[in-house]
């Protein structure tokens, strides 16, 4: 080999091992990529496994709230209601009547409420210190038309509770049947209760009769023993309309006889006849339609008998089908016979010119799915007095939905 190539040799062993280590240098720097990208994964591996099982305490938590929640729920049952009642309740029942988890020993019978049914619920205070003199009255409440309240007053040893439905009995005739139950509820889900039915009103004989109770209802000493919580006794009284007649006053159209000429159907309730034209309800109302427009044998009659409602109702379920007014109860029947009409008609009204509490619209809102209604009331909700007012005695009593939205408010205005 010439010397000249002996010189260049050395040169190209240099650019190999220059080139050999800037390789190291590369694949180092991969490798110490790669772990620390390993590293990483490891890492996430860690939080992934620890997250994992932060779920699944989280899950199980939640199994166990959630059969908590469902002993809770079956434990007060016994606050809605049941079997139909028969026709022995037209007076007052002798035997204490309970929920099946009531600890009382009598046995149960329930109040269905379906239909014209609502809840007086009131906690009264200082019940200890009441005497034989003095009645104790709870908060007034607008229902179907009437005002009702609940009272109690100490009588012969005993506690009396009493259903008050707060009208004049002087003018015009009156009367509302109706099938109560009354109860006392202890903080431990122990109740007490009578179910019996009487009326209020001064027609058909009656003799001025704005209020009933049971008698005796719990003697004086055991409601303070088991029911009593530092002077405080909870009552709930669940009543059932059966019949009303005379309440609603100020027809503002009439269906009766001056009608025969503009009608081709007579519809009856309670004796009462109202002529209606077939076309005009069925084009408003499914129900209408398929009953007068069908192929029923109703369809053929000229005179057909609606059960299951009140004349007064019925009369004001007409009036806002044909003169563009809108009346608390009417609801009731419009979902009944499936008339968005009058449920549009109804919320309009709700939303515009009612003098209704927050509450009551509220609860109006949530029973009918009157979605505005609803929407506009929680908006209306700005302090923590409102928030309260709109709270029923029984937070069950309020829709799953409709209590998110209150529990939102109420966190919004701790901030």
């Amino acid at each position: 080999m010439s010397e000249e190539n002996e010189k260049i040799a050395p040169n190209r062993n240099e650019r190999n091992d220059s080139t050999s280590k800037f390789q190291d240098e590369i694949f180092g720097a991969i490798n110490s990529t790669i772990q620390s990208v390993h590293n990483m994964c490891q890492q996430l591996l860690e939080k992934q496994k620890t997250l994992e099982n932060s779920n699944l305490e989280i899950t199980e938590k939640l199994r166990s709230a959630e059969e908590e929640i469902k002993k809770i729920s079956q434990k007060h049952e016994g606050d809605t209601v049941g079997e139909e009642l028969g026709e022995e309740t037209t007076i007052c029942l002798k035997n204490s009547v309970t929920s099946p988890e009531c600890s009382d020993e009598k046995s149960s019978q329930m109040l269905p409420m379906t239909g014209k049914c609502f809840v007086l619920k009131h906690v009264f205070t200082d019940v200890q210190y009441m005497n034989e003199v003095v009645r104790n009255y709870g908060k007034e409440e607008e229902h179907f038309g009437s005002t009702w309240q609940v009272y109690l007053w100490k009588q012969d040893d005993h506690l009396a509770l009493c259903l008050k439905c707060v009208k004049s009995l002087s003018g015009e005739k009156w009367l509302i049947s109706s099938d109560a139950q009354f109860k006392l509820v202890s903080t431990n889900g122990k109740c007490h209760s009578h179910l019996m039915s009487g009326s209020h009103g001064n027609a058909n004989g009656n003799n001025k009769f704005d209020a009933y109770e049971p008698k005796p209802f719990i003697e004086w000493k055991r409601m303070k023993e088991e029911f009593l919580d530092d002077g405080k006794l909870a009552v709930e009284i669940h009543v059932k309309i059966k019949e009303m007649s005379g309440i609603y006053k100020n027809e503002l159209k009439s269906f009766g006889d001056e009608m025969k000429s503009f009608s081709d159907v007579v519809l009856v309730v309670n004796e009462k006849k109202f002529f209606v034209s077939k076309l005009y309800l069925s084009g408003h109302s499914h129900y209408f339609n398929s009953l007068l427009m069908g192929h029923f044998e109703e369809s053929k009659k000229s005179e057909i008998t609606l059960t299951g409602i009140d004349a007064d109702d019925f009369q004001k379920y007409l009036e806002v089908l044909y003169a563009e007014h809108a009346i608390d109860g009417i609801l009731m029947v419009a979902d009944m016979y499936d008339t968005p009409i009058i449920i549009r008609k109804c919320e309009e009204f709700l939303l515009e010119k009612s003098k209704k509490t927050l509450k009551k619209k509220l609860q109006m809102s949530t029973r009918y799915n009157l979605q505005a209604l609803t929407k506009k009331c929680l908006s209306e909700i700005k302090t923590a007095t409102h928030l309260k007012s709109v709270i029923p005695g029984d937070i069950n009593d309020l829709d799953k939905p409709i209590m998110a939205e209150l529990f939102q408010k109420a966190l919004a205005l701790l901030h």
